[in-house]
């Protein structure tokens, strides 16, 4: 890219045509004389050339004078309307619409202006795209379209005002205010003449034009006196223009005096260009039909009327062929997007691979020099050990000389020895009473064996049976295992068979849903009864489980804790519901095991 853009170089003319930009609304004269002293020949490529021609375009314009010919504007038509920006693109359409209207070729400035209306979201040229509506709507005018040139003239006004341009507003407002009394839009009309009132008293200059759309206003709106009143003070009709003549005509008419009313609109040369606008050929009826001549008359309606047709004929066809037109552009303009999009993935890919060629660069580099560390950190761990080495030797020679020390203290500690015997000789009472305690607690042990014993056989016998299923087998199994184990630790008085019980212990405190689950197993086939009734009243297997840790002898509080699941007091309760027990009935686990004992 920057290869690319290194490339370009503009001519001296880029920067001359910069200085004619700047003078262009200030100083147009100042700006044309700049253009004019370029060289068409000193400029560079097809870009420079339409920049040219916009700008002579431009300043030609603003200086008023009009051209015919498309000699100048036509090197910024072939670039800006297919690659220019969409401020380019509504500029040249404007120019190119203005150069139609110069040729009294309304239906292809018509055409530039609809293609430029469609830039109005995309384009922030303000002011250019506010003359292009006064323009279009100066043809919606021309073919009696009067609904369409107030509404351009409102937008145009708008727009000029945002930006400051108050003279312009002012004109549009004007030109919206006829437009208005033309429609008979009386309550529209009110709303812009205050408005135009304000605007006036800034820009005094186009007082004249403020006076006759008043007049057109009085004699459209007001009484016959009022209307009387104004054609009353009029005494010099040269001192009028055309369009002022008709208002009169239509005055004259207003208060049913056809003879003057066909007087001043005779007046009005045939030679005139307002003799063919849809004005003069809309009141020629009526002027006629009030002085009698009706065969006139009629030629004038049938006039009036197919002219209007043939007018909205063409601006249909012009519609049409716009919308065609923009299929078309907008078109090519997906294409292009899907070309552009093409080149940038391609350019991504490459940008990628070479992307992954340096990371593979980076990632050898790098693995060179992790080695290199490696083998540095490698060397001073061997010299680390050697000085470790060193040291352990040092403290070998200290801990001899400390075992020479231990032997004196154990010689010390003889003497304690002896000092310890007599403590202990006291302490053998103790013992004798500690015997009896534990003689007490081997009976209740004993006791405890043998119910281990009968646990035992009936886990024995569970079994033998075949019904039961591998996982609640496998639960009798471990349970009988331990048993046996726990028996015979007590019969030998041996630790080494109870380890295995430790083990389990340890186990099954630690993995809470294997010991539930085993727990639940165990009861299904010691207790299948009791199982059943719990299961019939739709208790799940998380509720199951916790109603055997009830079975074995845990009360509620000691469950909480082992379980340690927030919702402990949710399940007792859910519990106490399929179980038919309110809240303020029983304890739980007395329940549970009264039942337990039943079935």
């Amino acid at each position: 890219m920057v290869m690319f853009i290194g490339c370009g170089h503009k001519s001296e003319a880029w920067d001359t045509m910069d200085t004619a930009e700047v003078l262009m609304d200030s100083m147009p004269d100042s700006a044309l004389t700049v253009l004019s002293s370029i060289e068409k020949t000193s400029l560079g490529d097809d870009k420079e050339k339409a920049r040219y021609a916009l700008l002579m375009s431009m300043a030609l314009d603003k200086n008023y004078i009009d051209t015919t010919s498309f000699d100048v504007l036509q090197p910024a038509i072939d670039y800006y309307l297919e690659k220019g920006t969409p401020e380019e693109r509504l500029r040249t359409l404007y120019y190119q619409g203005c150069i139609f209207l110069n040729k009294s070729d309304f239906d292809m400035a018509m055409q530039c202006y609809l293609k430029a209306e469609d830039l109005k979201d995309e384009c922030k040229d303000t002011i250019t795209y506010a003359n292009m509506l006064v323009a279009q709507g100066n043809i919606y005018a021309k073919s009696c379209q009067i609904e369409g040139y107030v509404r351009n003239n409102l937008c145009a006004s708008e727009l000029y005002n945002k930006i400051g341009e108050q003279r312009r507003e002012l004109s549009s407002l004007i030109r919206a205010l006829d437009g208005c009394i033309s429609l008979g839009n009386i309550e529209r009309s009110d709303s812009l003449m205050s408005r135009t009132d304000s605007l006036v008293q800034i820009h005094p200059e186009l007082n004249e034009a403020s006076i006759r759309v008043k007049m057109t206003y009085g004699i459209r709106f007001n009484s016959d006196s009022v209307i009387n009143n104004i054609l009353g003070s009029i005494s010099d009709l040269t001192q009028y223009d055309d369009e002022t003549k008709l208002d009169i005509t239509l005055g004259y008419l207003n208060l049913n005096e056809p003879l003057k009313a066909k007087m001043i609109f005779e007046s009005i040369a045939p030679d005139n260009p307002k003799t063919n606008s849809f004005r003069y050929i809309s009141i020629k009826p009526e002027v006629l039909e009030a002085a009698g001549e009706y065969e006139k008359a009629l030629d004038a309606y049938k006039k009036f009327h197919s002219t209007v047709e043939s007018e909205n004929s063409k601006i249909y066809s012009q519609k049409t062929t716009v919308a065609q037109e923009l299929h078309e552009i907008k078109i090519n303009h997906l294409y292009s997007i899907q070309r552009k999009n093409m080149q940038i993935w391609l350019g991504l890919c490459v940008l990628l691979i070479l992307i992954i060629v340096i990371c593979i660069i980076y990632y050898q580099l790098r693995l060179g020099k992790i080695k290199r560390i490696i083998s540095e950190q490698e060397q001073s761990r061997l010299q680390l050990e050697n000085e470790n080495l060193q040291k352990q030797n040092s403290v070998l020679e200290l801990e001899r000389h400390n075992a020479q020390l231990e032997c004196e203290k154990q010689n010390l500690a003889t003497e304690n020895m002896k000092l310890k015997i007599s403590q202990l000789e006291s302490d053998k009472h103790n013992a004798e009473l500690e015997i009896e305690k534990k003689n007490l607690a081997a009976e209740n042990m004993r006791l405890k064996i043998s119910q281990l014993e009968s646990e035992g056989e009936h886990l024995k016998e569970l079994l033998t049976e075949a019904k039961l299923s591998k996982p609640v087998l496998d639960a009798i199994k471990e349970r009988s295992d331990i048993l046996n184990g726990l028996l015979a630790a007590k019969i030998s008085d041996n630790d080494t068979y109870s380890k295995p019980y430790d083990i389990w212990i340890n186990q099954i405190t630690e993995d809470r849903k294997s010991f539930m689950n085993s727990t639940r197993l165990a009861f299904r086939a010691s207790h299948p009864a009791f199982m059943k009734y719990l299961e019939d009243h739709g208790l799940t297997e998380s509720e199951l489980n916790y109603v055997c840790l009830y079975a074995i002898g845990l009360r509620g509080k000691e469950i909480g804790e082992y379980i340690q699941i927030k919702r402990h007091y949710h399940t007792s309760t859910d519990i106490r519901k399929k179980l038919g027990l309110k809240e303020d009935d029983t304890n739980l686990g007395l329940h549970i095991r009264n039942l337990m004992k039943k079935l």
